[in-house]
């Protein structure tokens, strides 16, 4: 009997414990539903200030960003051919100039010495040329013919007389010496009149080709040096290669130059550029004809307008960039060169594009917002960002045209919230 009662109890124990957990918990969650309601009563209570704007269609560009360094049309560095001393410098830097004129006078004395030198050299050498080519003249040829003559006579004469002395020593009629004589006389006699008859024989058939060939070499040569003579003396006179502006000058009259040491520099202005780099992922958005914005800041006041004129072949491979270059459109002051510009190129442009203005943006790590009012009450909306302006967002999905969006005021909105839109002149 003891154990029953027990049990029922322990039963009845139990009952009560499981009704007062059930008893907490339905409390519990009655506190929290009166919780929700309380704070979704809060919510539709807040009314948030905002201001708002319609999303609009309209032309928004995209630009490429670029700067760089204004440069000349062109730059040239004058130097001298040829070793000398600089007599005149008769430019100064600042000082416009023509292509060919006369910038620095070298020292030419010495220098026309050497022409006049050479050219006696080459006279004298044409004349022996010449006189080879030509032949003998009558005058000669009846010379060599007179001596020919004269040298077989003497041989002859000579050789009858060595002959009779011949015959005389061998009948021991005569001294060894006596024979010896005659033999040597007709041994000279023979090789002058040998000489003689070679003598009138080149005289009649003319040089010999090496001869001539000879001459004609040597005629070369001296053309050749009388070149180079006059070569040097016109590099007395160091000209302009183009026409532009002197820079710089450094050189005085009286000192020395030496070739390929720059003496002045001329820059030609009558075109400026601006070169910049564009970076690989850009390349194809770029190309020649298209108009650039340009702001210069030694001229923070003047706007400028540019256009692509080249584009560099090769990627750079330090900077991953390509070289473009924008010619400077007419521009109204005198631009130095050097100076620092900026440029805006247009890449990409659409007329017909909805547009909102940047503040109304709200960045969340899930995405980009806009807040739309619909009846009194703000809407969170994800959106699809396109070409980004300045101040203008083009919206590409996401939003419609007309819809009213919040432009202030919207960092403090959520998803429901009521809001109270101010009067702009508020």
């Amino acid at each position: 009997m003891k154990i029953k009662k027990r049990k029922l109890f322990f039963i009845f124990l139990v009952m009560v414990i499981i009704g007062l957990l059930a008893f907490r918990i339905t409390n519990r969650l009655s506190e929290r539903q009166q919780e929700d309601v309380s704070k979704s009563q809060e919510k539709q209570e807040v009314i948030i200030p905002v201001r708002t704007a319609l999303v609009e269609k309209g032309e928004v560009n995209s630009f490429l960003k670029v700067t760089g360094v204004v440069e000349a049309n062109e730059t040239v560095r004058v130097t001298s051919e040829i070793m000398g001393q600089a007599k005149v410098v008769k430019v100064k830097e600042g000082e416009e100039v023509k292509k060919g004129d006369i910038l620095i006078i070298l020292s030419d004395e010495q220098i026309k010495i050497q022409v006049a030198q050479a050219q006696a050299t080459l006279d004298s050498i044409q004349a022996s040329s010449d006189k080879i080519k030509s032949g003998a003249r009558p005058q000669e040829i009846k010379q060599a013919e007179s001596a020919l003559l004269q040298a077989k006579m003497n041989r002859d004469s000579v050789e009858e007389n060595y002959l009779r002395m011949k015959t005389l020593f061998s009948e021991k009629a005569i001294s060894e010496q006596q024979y010896e004589q005659a033999k040597n006389q007709y041994e000279i006699a023979s090789v002058q009149y040998q000489s003689a008859q070679e003598s009138y024989e080149l005289i009649i058939e003319g040089a010999a080709e090496e001869d001539i060939k000879s001459i004609e070499a040597q005629v070369r040569q001296a053309k050749a040096a009388l070149d180079m003579a006059k070569y040097q003396l016109k590099n007395t006179q160091i000209t302009a290669p183009i026409n532009g502006k002197v820079t710089s000058v450094s050189v005085s009259s009286g000192e020395m130059v030496s070739p390929s040491v720059p003496l002045l520099s001329i820059i030609d202005v009558s075109s400026i550029f601006v070169k910049v780099g564009i970076s690989e992922k850009d390349i194809s958005k770029i190309k020649e004809g298209q108009m650039v914005n340009l702001e210069i800041d030694a001229f923070p006041k003047e706007k400028f307008q540019g256009k692509i004129v080249s584009k560099g072949v090769a990627v750079d491979q330090i900077s991953k960039t390509l070289e473009v270059k924008i010619e400077i459109i007419e521009p109204k002051v005198a631009i130095p060169i050097g100076v620092f510009a900026r440029g805006d190129i247009l890449v990409e442009t659409n007329q017909d594009a909805l547009i909102i203005p940047s503040s109304a943006l709200t960045r969340k790590k899930e995405g980009i917002y806009v807040f739309v009012i619909e009846e009194g009450i703000a809407r969170q909306k994800e959106v699809t960002l396109g070409i980004i302006q300045g101040e203008k967002i083009e919206i590409l999905n996401g939003l419609s045209e007309g819809e009213k969006i919040v432009i202030l005021g919207n960092q403090e909105l959520e998803d429901g919230l009521k809001v109270e839109v101010l009067d702009k002149e508020e």
